[in-house]
Formats: C-alpha cells, sequence, structure tokens
C-alpha cells in the first residue's frame, strides 16, 4: 500500500512540475511575440508612416581649434626635462659605493704623497 501512495504522489509532483515550467515556458514565449510584435508595430507606424521615430541628425562642428605654443614655451619645457634627467640621475647614483671608491682612491693618493715626502726627506739627508 505504501509503494502505491508514494508512486502516487510521485506522479502528481512529475506532473505538476512539468505543468509548471510548460506554463513558464509559454509565459516566457508570450512576452517575446509580443515584445516582437510591439517593435514591428512601432517600425510600421513610426518608421515607415511617419518619420517622427527616426531621430534627426545631429550637427556636426567642422571647425577645427589651433592650438599653438610659442618659443619660450617650448624652451621651458625643454629646460624641465633636462632638469627631471639630472635629477633622476643624482638619484641613480649608488653614493654608498661612490664613497668607498672616493675613499680608497684618495688613501691610494695620501699614501703616494706620504712615500714621496718619505723619499724627498731621505735624499736631503
Amino acid at each position: 500500500m505504501g509503494g502505491r501512495i508514494h508512486g502516487f504522489l510521485g506522479g502528481v509532483l512529475l506532473t505538476a512540475s512539468l505543468t509548471y515550467y510548460t506554463g513558464q515556458y509559454i509565459e516566457k514565449n508570450q512576452k517575446f511575440v509580443s515584445k516582437q510584435l510591439r517593435n514591428a508595430d512601432d517600425v510600421v507606424n513610426n518608421r515607415i508612416l511617419s518619420d517622427s521615430g527616426i531621430p534627426k541628425p545631429v550637427a556636426v562642428d567642422t571647425r577645427v581649434d589651433l592650438h599653438t605654443r610659442n618659443f619660450a614655451e617650448t624652451s621651458k619645457d625643454i629646460w624641465n626635462e633636462e632638469i627631471i634627467k639630472m635629477v633622476n640621475w643624482v638619484y641613480g647614483i649608488n653614493w654608498y659605493s661612490w664613497g668607498i671608491a672616493a675613499d680608497k682612491k684618495i688613501s691610494d693618493l695620501t699614501s703616494k704623497v706620504a712615500e714621496n715626502l718619505v723619499v724627498v726627506a731621505e735624499e736631503k739627508k
């Protein structure tokens, strides 16, 4: 007996779901057809029988605006570009390694000067 009730309820559920989804499908198609009919009516009434639905062409401004720059402004831009390049170059220097290299060269130079002074002093004796 339980199998029959379950079978009956399953059949009712299947039939109800098929009926619901068929109704949804028909409603969706009805909306699509209704929209297409409204578009066709708009074309016939507003575009074929009259030109009220056709947008008017927009007037395009054909004037040409010419902006020129004088020599001073161009020179300022070139100057600013060179300043920016110089600043970027200064920021790009590795000051630590430059300082170590300069210190080594100065130390070598002072060592050579001290050696020459010692040699000159020994020669005078």
